[in-house]
């Protein structure tokens, strides 16, 4: 609490250098002369914290997890199989190649056999093949996640089967996460993705501080052959680099906020202004606080910025499904 809310004179002038001299306050940590600034960590704090205030204020979700307690009625499935095979059978045509031909002849074998269920037993719902009634399949699995309404009776299937026939560690973990989102939210997949979006953004702040130590790696090996960079200046360096883009984006984001109080949209060059900024920030840093000639940098710079993305989309996966096996 401390570090968000102490200001002295030392924030103001780090700010300064921060966004104008991009790079300089990595070097003079990097020489000794840090006791003119704010320190690193407590400037990450400070900003983070209040970007993500900002952020979260910015993009609230306005409706809450809306569960569809309705599910479909017997009726309304019958009239969606008759319209698909309908949809099929006019597909079907001699012209076709045979393998297609004999593809579109099983789909509707199948629907017939699921519109004589569906006619012969109402109850039946659960049990059709050509029809899935939830949405949600992020957790992957297959037909027969469907057939278990509870993770109990998933639990009790999986102890009568032999060991050798039993799901692995994972499918049962994931098996069993999909069927506890089910039934909490009663099928409705558009609730379990709503529910799992709004975990994920709240380990957002997260993710990122994962992402800074994985980012100094990431230097670290680009220049590998400075020898006088330590792993622990690559981690400043990501630190202050990280602050200076929150800014960046804070500044974004105020703007497009005070265009709406006025009443006026939000123009789109202005938006790729501050995207550029923030690429142009990046380079600028890195060609100051490493020293190299710019075709050197520009080429690091593009590696760095393919790199960090494939780092973030890694992050992104793990972190989806964590927010996913969490709820």
């Amino acid at each position: 609490m401390y570090d968000i809310t102490h200001f002295d004179g030392k924030f103001f002038s780090t700010l300064k250098y921060l966004l104008f001299k991009p790079g300089f306050l990595s070097h003079e940590y990097l020489r000794g002369r840090r006791a003119d600034y704010l320190h690193p960590i407590r400037m990450y704090v400070f900003t983070s914290a209040l970007f993500f205030l900002i952020f979260f204020s910015f993009y609230q979700s306005e409706e809450g997890i809306k569960v569809n307690e309705a599910k479909p009625t017997a009726a309304s499935l019958l009239k969606k199989l008759e319209k698909k095979r309908l949809n099929l059978a006019g597909n079907l045509n001699d012209s076709m190649p045979l393998i297609a031909k004999k593809s579109i002849k099983m789909a509707i074998e199948a629907s017939d056999s699921d519109i004589a269920l569906i006619k012969r037993d109402t109850t039946a719902k659960d049990k059709l093949q050509t029809i899935n009634t939830s949405t949600f399949n992020i957790l992957g699995g297959t037909k027969k996640d469907t057939i278990y309404k509870t993770v109990e009776a998933y639990d009790s299937m999986q102890l009568a089967l032999p060991a050798s026939r039993r799901d692995n560690f994972l499918e049962r973990r994931f098996a069993r996460q999909k069927i506890h989102l089910k039934e909490k939210y009663h099928g409705d997949g558009k609730a379990i993705w709503n529910a799992i979006l709004d975990k994920f953004k709240h380990l957002f702040p997260q993710m990122l501080f994962t992402s800074l130590p994985l980012f100094a790696l990431l230097l670290q090996l680009l220049y590998i052959r400075k020898k006088n960079f330590f792993y622990v200046n690559h981690v400043v360096y990501a630190i202050h680099l990280y602050c200076g883009t929150f800014i960046i984006i804070l500044a974004g984001m105020a703007l497009t906020g005070l265009l709406h109080l006025l009443g006026n949209a939000d123009p789109g060059w202005l938006t790729g202004i501050f995207e550029l900024a923030g690429f142009f920030y990046w380079y600028k840093s890195m060609r100051n606080f490493y020293e190299q000639r710019r075709g050197k940098t520009i080429l690091k710079y593009l590696l760095v910025l393919f790199l960090s993305l494939i780092i973030m989309i890694l992050l992104f996966t793990v972190f989806f499904i964590f927010s996913a096996m969490a709820i």
